[in-house]
């Protein structure tokens, strides 16, 4: 039974490794998008309220999402990079450790298996059949006493897409009525009623994804998507009061 434990407690989980896998996708989808409309938004306002044309709205616009899409992917692979680097590095020095120092991390066995709640008179055959194993002892210390699975690495690579495609979604409210033969000033209008509906109907998905309050994350979304509008517009139109 001890051993039974023991065994689950130290062997990978597919099922962990998939959530993991998951969230992370989930959060470089939420960061692209609210990147994306955020950072848009607030350009084509400025633009918009700086009095220049239909067409050079546009192209600012157009330039910025594609700029934005290459920056915050390539961003996203190399930050998975360098986050699954330190993880790989955390677990070579914990293996290094067992090495150099054996009796004191079986201290550090004993006091983690004390913190989990592991019975008094099952701690010392648990302790034997975790040490017994240096693959198994080192996955029970970088779990246990770092906090991370060799399992926990990330895919760069769809991180990275997932981080494009996510802001050029973002990106496609404020910037689809100026793909339309609109009259400028509705199409600036209609560039913020798009991004304030998309930014609450995004909030309101976050939440349900993440089981948190889907109003108040709308909410979350729609400020920050209107803070950027109006400090767009509020620099847009000093530009155009001052003639450039």
């Amino acid at each position: 039974m001890a051993k039974t434990s023991a065994a689950n407690a130290t062997s990978p989980s597919e099922s962990d490794t998939g959530r993991r896998t998951h969230s992370g996708l989930v959060r470089e989808a939420i960061f692209g998008i609210n990147d994306g409309l955020v950072a848009t938004i607030g350009l084509v306002s400025g633009e918009a309220l700086s009095h220049q044309s239909h067409q050079a709205v546009l192209i600012a616009a157009m330039s910025a999402v594609g700029a934005a899409v290459v920056s915050m992917a390539v961003g996203s692979y190399l930050a998975t990079v360098s986050a699954n680097d330190f993880l790989k590095k955390e677990i070579r020095d914990q293996k290094r450790a067992i090495w150099r120092h054996p009796e004191r991390e079986r201290r550090h066995v004993r006091r983690l298996l004390d913190e989990i709640g592991v019975p008094k008179p099952v701690k010392p055959p648990v302790e034997r059949h975790i040490v017994s194993s240096r693959p198994r002892w080192v996955r029970f210390m970088v779990r246990e006493n770092l906090g991370i699975h060799a399992r926990h690495q990330e895919n760069p690579w769809q991180n990275a897409v997932t981080m494009g495609i996510a802001v050029t979604i973002g990106s496609t409210p404020p910037v689809l009525p100026y793909l339309l033969t609109l009259p400028s000033i509705w199409a600036r209008d209609l560039s913020w009623a798009f991004s304030l509906a998309f930014a609450l109907v995004s909030g309101g998905v976050k939440g349900r994804i993440t089981e948190s309050s889907p109003i108040r994350s709308a909410l979350s979304f729609g400020f920050l998507v209107t803070l950027s509008a109006g400090v767009g517009a509020l620099i847009g139109l000093g530009l155009g009061q001052m003639g450039l």
